[in-house]
Order: structure tokens, then sequence, then C-alpha cells
């Protein structure tokens, strides 16, 4: 049976995120098992490369603005026209990828909504105390309890949904592409370039995304430097906050 499934996302590419990228695969995913989704997302700024795709398949952008603080993220609000795309899809089927403002909005056909982005853990880590990570708590339970299913990444994140109210909630599993990460593609080069000195050409252990708008990712290094020469990372930045961030966290060990 093929549907037709509005996917409604917080963000999408060219967002370089985990709901952007989430969001893409489940698109190309749908398209290749004969199904016919259409993405609903925020439209990014002006000029953005990247913003026409190529896309497995249609994309509506709605009006967006950004976010303070962190204006190369943007938002949109639910209104008449996500609900126009909507019905112009006829969909049968609305997802809603990491909802909280653009997939707030309720929708009166059957609704999947997958729990991805922290958001007690943003309003606990930008200062605004138990009241505002009660009030995350709260907008998220309202979302997800008006949808019929809400699927979380792992067992100890939907254990935290469920002891915070949010309910018939179901594990979906993350995977790995192997097409992507194979042995095969093993490159010495990049193991040396990732080696901590010029005398010591074990690889690093890890390797952490480090984006200041994500929770806690901004302390990485500090951790790291705090667990003494066993805690051999590498930290990924946002090339937009490289410098700041080299002034404020930078040091030995810190790429």
């Amino acid at each position: 049976m093929n549907v037709r499934i509005a996917i409604v996302a917080e963000s999408f590419p060219p967002d370089v995120n985990g709901v952007a990228h989430c969001t893409l695969r489940v698109a190309e995913h749908l398209v290749a098992r004969g199904h016919h989704p259409l993405v609903i997302a925020p439209a990014p700024a002006r000029g953005a490369p990247g913003s026409a795709g190529p896309f497995p398949c249609p994309v509506v952008r709605l009006r967006s603005v950004p976010v303070p603080r962190y204006r190369n993220f943007r938002v949109a609000v639910p209104g008449p026209p996500l609900r126009s795309a909507v019905a112009g899809h006829r969909a049968e089927l609305v997802h809603l990828a990491s909802p909280f403002i653009l997939g707030a909005g309720r929708a009166r056909l059957p609704t999947i909504a997958v729990y991805q982005t922290d958001m007690p853990g943003y309003a606990r880590v930008y200062g605004t105390g138990r009241l505002g990570e009660a009030a995350a708590w709260g907008w998220l339970r309202r979302i997800h309890n008006a949808a019929d299913r809400t699927l979380a990444p792992s067992t100890a994140s939907a254990d935290s949904l469920r002891a915070n109210g949010v309910e018939r909630v179901w594990v979906w599993g993350r995977g790995v592409d192997t097409r992507l990460f194979d042995p095969g593609r093993r490159s010495e080069r990049l193991r040396r370039e990732l080696a901590l000195s010029p005398t010591d050409q074990r690889p690093a252990d890890s390797v952490d995304a480090v984006r200041p708008q994500e929770p806690g990712t901004g302390d990485i290094p500090g951790r790291a430097r705090e667990r003494g020469p066993a805690a051999r990372r590498r930290c990924i930045c946002d090339c937009h906050a490289v410098f700041s961030f080299r002034q404020r966290r930078g040091g030995p060990g810190v790429t």
C-alpha cells in the first residue's frame, strides 16, 4: 500500500543538524518504498546554498524567522500555509520531525511524532532554571500526547518521556549506514591527522560535534581536559563558531 505522507519538519537541508539529516533520510526511505512524502519546513535564509536540493520529494517552505542568539537557525510557525500544504498533498498520515514550534499545530489525521531534540535540556543549559525546564516539558507533553504515537531514539529517551507524562511512546532505534561506514573506507592518512601528536600516532577515541546551540556540547573540551591524557577527543565545530570557540575553550588537545 502506498501512503501519502506530510512530513512536518522543524529543520531541513540546507540546515546541517540531526533533525535535518534524519528528515532527509526518512524522505529518501519512503520514496524508495513507493510512498509519496511531502516535506514542509521553514524557509532557509535568502540565498542559502543548497536550498533548491536536489531532494527526493517535493518540499514546501514556510516563511521563517531567525532564532535569537543563533541566527543561522530559522523557525516557522503553524498556520494556514501549513494546513493548506497538508490538504493540498491529500495527506493520509502526518509525520512530525522533532516537533516544537512548526510541529505544534494539531492535525486531524493519524500522526506520528518523532522525539529528537532535548528542548528541556536547552532550557536547563540556557539558564531558565527549573521553571523553564518544566515549561519545556509541558509544551512537549502537549504536542506528543496529541499524536497517535511518539517515536524515541533510545530506551533512555523513551524512559525520560514516559517519566515526564508522554504517552504511547515507542522506541525507534538508530542504525548505521554500512555503505558509508565500512572498514574498506579506512584511511591511514586520516588516522595520522587525528593523532594527538607526531610522537603519538594513535587516533582519537571519539569525535564530538560541537555546536554552541546544543545543550552541553560547549563544555566537551573542558571535560576532556579534566579527565586528563586518557580523554582522547577531537571536536568538530560549526565553521562560524570555530574562532570564538577557540578563544573561549581553546588549548592543548582542542582541534
